[in-house]
């Protein structure tokens, strides 16, 4: 469990057991599925467990995926507004912890476009492959993200996933896909003038683009062996490469490749702690401890965790209907929270789980942790052994990369769903079944917003959209939940009126049942029954019991609610001093059935009628 306010000293102590455990599950969970461990495989059968066809299944995934990784790495940092090895140190540092003590095996962590983007709206553009002003800032921010990170998972807040919709899920995808594909036109612009390029050096950067985009899409869907088992980023990346400087540069013409724009050297190579100064790295520290610094640490802090959490925790729900296995939030979270801690120690710009290269990785038979990890330590053999390779990459080619990693994180389906919700029915029926995707207008509305306030205007982000949008829906629900609340009178042979209420109540319905009652009008003794659908939900529902209670006493009549749930009698009771006036009996009394009103489910014995 995790440490208690009383025991906040064991807190390292807590952590050390999560990663002992850990430790001790990643083997077992990295080599079998689910149903394997119920046939017997545990710890001390591990080793048996390690086939190698899994083992070579697993490395080259992790290999494939790495040359994936690398090149939306650099454009993530290209995005964000900071240089390539800030991105590429954090997508090691991540991806190794992650894949080896987190929650969710075969899921690739890593640099991401959701932690890219928050940074971007914080770190202002300085040139494609430059430090923005107040980068400094972006490490403490990423610690501190790390830190609220062990606080979601130590609290087990990750259940709360469930309560994000899936209108904001969608919008989500696509803000984070239209934030991601804005961030390619900045290699397009010349950092001289502002304005796009021109002349043959755009014609060339658009070749090199999109022939990138053309082998990414359609290279695998060629039914070759070979085209499965080497990645398609890898071929782009070594095509535009050769386009570069054996026809563009002996043709008297060139582009930016990363040497040109933010060149990896031996001082790159090796990641230092953000504080220490060396010939690379010379960060202005003194930003750190002003008022508007820590300010932005905290904010900045706080949106990354928030983004972080909602995409892991998403991807792993996207893994999970992959491998059929379930997997720990918790664990997955406290993971990160540790990945993000390194990073941002060692200057890096922090992440989270890809959903994208996730995918790719199950949907090519990727389980365990074995692949993941071979990712992330491929990653960092190149940036600290082979970093004067990256230098030749082309800009251009980064770009048309992302482009395809647009194209597949966009969830095209809800333009559809959008259209549908507007166009009346003869129209659909017309267009063929892709338009009978109806959904309720509010949650079209949804989707939309979220989508435009992920990029519009200034100064929002995908953090911010989130929050309106899960606000939208719960309104959206708590106002149909109380078109739900619904009543009957009748009268009793004593003259007794009753009130048969059904549904919840809570502030939505609340009102609704304060007009129904009328003290000036009923008898001397009234009672109410709620049916088995009724609970008492917060305080605003107690309130009003409370006020009924209260305006029939003053009218000398008595009021007495009937059947109560144990929750709702439980919340009645802490609350005593409040609502002093309630008179109520739990819902396993026996209640006289009146004619023409469906009986109160019939349990067995009485109990004493209560009063707080």
């Amino acid at each position: 469990p995790p440490p208690c306010s009383t025991c906040l000293p064991s807190v390292g102590s807590w952590l050390g057991h999560r990663f002992r455990k850990g430790a001790a599950m990643a083997v077992i969970d990295d080599d079998t599925t689910q149903g394997e461990k119920k046939n017997g495989l545990d710890a001390e059968g591990v080793k048996s467990g390690l086939k190698a066809d899994y083992v070579i299944r697993e490395v080259l995934l992790g290999i494939t995926i790495c040359f994936a990784q690398i090149p939306e790495s650099v454009a993530f940092a290209f995005m964000a507004n900071v240089k390539p090895p800030i991105a590429l140190h954090a997508a090691w540092m991540v991806g190794l912890i992650c894949s080896v003590f987190g929650g969710r095996p075969g899921m690739v962590n890593g640099a991401t476009g959701a932690f890219a983007a928050i940074i971007g709206t914080f770190i202002p553009e300085a040139g494609t492959g430059e430090n923005g002003p107040g980068v400094e800032l972006l490490f403490p921010s990423v610690i501190f993200a790390g830190f609220l990170m062990l606080l979601v998972s130590a609290l087990n807040l990750s259940r709360f996933i469930t309560l994000l919709p899936a209108p904001v899920m969608i919008g989500f995808c696509n803000g984070l896909a239209i934030v991601i594909g804005l961030a390619q036109l900045h290699p397009f612009i010349d950092p001289d003038t502002d304005e796009f390029r021109s002349g043959p050096e755009l014609y060339w950067m658009l070749t090199i683009c999109f022939s990138s985009m053309l082998i990414m899409e359609f290279l695998p869907k060629i039914p070759l062996k070979m085209f499965k088992v080497v990645p398609s980023s890898l071929i782009a990346i070594i095509s535009s490469i050769i386009l570069e400087f054996a026809v563009v540069r002996p043709l008297g013409h060139r582009t930016d490749v990363i040497r040109d724009v933010s060149e990896f050297t031996s001082d790159t190579a090796i990641p230092w702690p953000f504080f220490v100064k060396t010939d690379a790295v010379n960060y202005d520290l003194s930003s750190i401890t002003t008022s508007a610094g820590m300010q932005q640490i905290f904010v900045q802090g706080l949106l990354l965790c928030i983004v972080g959490c909602i995409e892991s925790l998403m991807t792993s729900e996207v893994v999970e209907d992959f491998t059929k296995t379930p997997g720990n939030g918790d664990r997955t979270v406290l993971a990160m929270g540790v990945g993000n801690i390194l990073s941002g120690f060692c200057g890096g710009m922090g992440g989270n789980a890809m959903i994208g290269l996730s995918t790719v990785n199950c949907l090519n038979g990727g389980r365990g942790r074995l692949g993941p990890a071979v990712t992330a330590l491929g990653v960092m053999a190149c940036v600290v052994g082979a970093y004067p390779l990256l230098n030749f990459i082309p800009v251009a080619a980064l770009t048309g990369i992302m482009l395809v990693v647009v194209m597949h994180t966009f969830k095209w389906f809800s333009l559809t769903i959008i259209a549908a919700s507007v166009l009346p029915l003869s129209i659909r029926k017309r267009l063929g079944p892709r338009f009978q995707r109806k959904v309720p207008r509010v949650e079209v509305a949804v989707i939309f917003v979220v989508t435009i306030l992920s990029n519009f205007p200034k100064g929002t982000n995908i953090a911010y959209a989130v929050a309106v949008g899960v606000s939208l829906c719960a309104i959206n629900y708590a106002w149909n939940s109380s078109k739900t609340f619904e009543w009957q009178e009748s009268f009793g042979e004593d003259g007794t009126k009753y009130y048969d209420i059904s549904g919840p109540l809570f502030f939505g319905a609340t009102n609704r049942f304060l007009k129904v009652m009328n003290p000036d009008t009923d008898p001397e003794k009234v009672e109410v029954r709620f049916s088995s659908s009724t609970s008492i939900m917060d305080y605003s529902a107690m309130e009003g019991l409370h006020k009924i209670a209260v305006s029939y006493t003053a009218k000398g009549k008595s009021v007495r609610f009937q059947s109560l749930c144990p929750a709702s009698e439980k919340m009645i009771s802490k609350a005593n001093q409040l609502v002093k006036s309630i008179e109520y009996t739990s819902r396993n009394i026996n209640v006289d059935v009146v004619p023409g009103i469906a009986p109160l489910p019939e349990e067995c014995g009485l109990e004493t009628v209560g009063e707080n």
